[in-house]
């Protein structure tokens, strides 16, 4: 991989933590916060990852409102969000994507997967932004 590409992960369990932090440390750049408040601080002092991990269920914000804090920020909106959590409820997987997480990965899971689902979004990230837009020449009828 040509970038270290930074990924902040949100999770109060410290255990998931470590283990995703270990699992992307060597082809990632990965911060880590306990709750969304020193996240959400860390990100207003000018930090931007190429990509958020999130828990739902937090200690004062929880991962539905942290998704809302993002996605209505005009700075912050257009990082991707991707949420990690033990629910197993397609209604709340559903509002999640409609409140802008961009996947929803059940937890327990692979932490390689989590980690091939982020080369992936990055790789498609950069071949959008390598595309120029070539309009098609403009032809007429030659009768």
């Amino acid at each position: 991989m040509e970038k270290a590409y930074h990924v902040l992960y949100v999770d109060d369990d410290n255990y998931i933590r470590q283990i995703v932090r270990h699992v992307m440390n060597p082809d990632f750049r990965v911060t880590v916060f306990s709750n969304a408040v020193e996240a959400v601080d860390w990100l207003e002092q000018g930090n931007f990852p190429d990509v958020i991990l999130t828990d739902l269920s937090m200690p004062d914000i929880d991962g539905m409102e942290f998704i809302s804090l993002i996605k209505n920020s005009s700075l912050f909106k257009t990082i991707p969000i991707y949420i990690l959590s033990a629910s197993t409820d397609t209604d709340l997987k559903i509002k999640c994507l409609q409140h802008g997480a961009d996947d929803f990965i059940s937890k327990p899971f692979s932490p390689l997967f989590i980690k091939a689902k982020i080369e992936a979004l990055m790789r498609l990230l950069g071949q959008r932004s390598s595309v120029r837009f070539n309009p098609a020449p403009n032809h007429t009828d030659a009768r």
